[in-house]
């Protein structure tokens, strides 16, 4: 479980470009949860994605995974416990490196690295099954610097290297916003099944209005730093863009 209590984090403070990026957000995610964030630019979205993941420390407030206190633990202390998606298809991997190595790498995330650390024939024929469950062909790739792949393909690796050794929360940060409508449907598929198969626990931000009613159990909705709205299987189920896009019309005219 994910409890977040009172979180509030303020850029700039003092100053005439002071942002209230974070107002005392109180938030529970379930284990297995998929929760789906929404809201327009400057709504604290991502800085509420990158507060979780250890990018900066709140000005107040506490962040617990599965009961411990990870509030003031830096970015690779948490790393152990935490799998991220960005927007680039190009963060968060090694462009020259083989789509293997990465791969490896991302397996001993949190782990002291000994000697051992080589890829051996057992552990290529454990990330030749890996990839292939993508179901991209990658399997047969896997000596391939990662950095000549597409978008899509990339972004697919990515999330795998996320969910290689199960991550207490994964957190996807607009994570097909990059790719073209095609690779992004791929992507998604492949979210939907690894996030369903493992029980992830997982936190998505998108722009996509069509993602956010299709996917995952749970949304919520931003504005100016606080949760909005927060809807649940049932009261998710009937959603449309539409309705969404009516729901930040409203926001916009409470907010005048």
């Amino acid at each position: 479980m994910i409890l977040i209590e009172k979180l509030t984090k303020i850029f700039g403070r003092g100053t005439p470009n002071e942002v209230r990026a974070l107002r005392e957000v109180s938030l529970g995610i379930d284990a297995g949860e998929f929760v789906v964030v929404i809201g327009t630019n400057g709504s604290g979205k991502s800085t509420l994605l990158n507060a979780i993941a250890g990018g900066f420390p709140p000005d107040s407030g506490r962040i617990s995974l599965n009961g411990r206190d990870v509030t003031r633990m830096t970015d690779h202390q948490r790393a152990r416990h935490i799998g991220r998606v960005f927007q680039n298809p190009f963060s968060g991997t090694a462009p020259t490196m083989t789509i293997a190595e990465n791969l490896r790498l991302a397996s001993l995330r949190g782990i002291p690295k000994r000697l051992s650390i080589g890829l051996d024939n057992g552990e290529m024929a454990r990330l030749k099954e890996r990839s292939a469950e993508l179901g991209m062909g990658l399997e047969t790739r896997l000596e391939t610097p990662i950095g000549l792949l597409s978008g899509g393909e990339r972004q697919a690796l990515t999330l795998l290297m996320a969910t290689l050794r199960r991550p207490d929360i994964l957190l996807l940060d607009e994570h097909t916003a990059a790719l073209d409508p095609r690779s992004a449907e791929q992507v998604m598929r492949l979210t939907e099944r690894i996030v369903r198969e493992h029980h992830l626990t997982t936190l998505m931000v998108t722009h996509d209005m069509e993602e956010a009613v299709h996917h995952g159990s749970r949304l919520l909705m931003m504005h100016e730093g606080t949760v909005a709205l927060d809807l649940r299987a049932e009261a998710k189920a009937g959603l449309t863009p539409a309705i969404l896009l009516g729901k930040f019309a409203e926001l916009r005219i409470m907010a005048r």
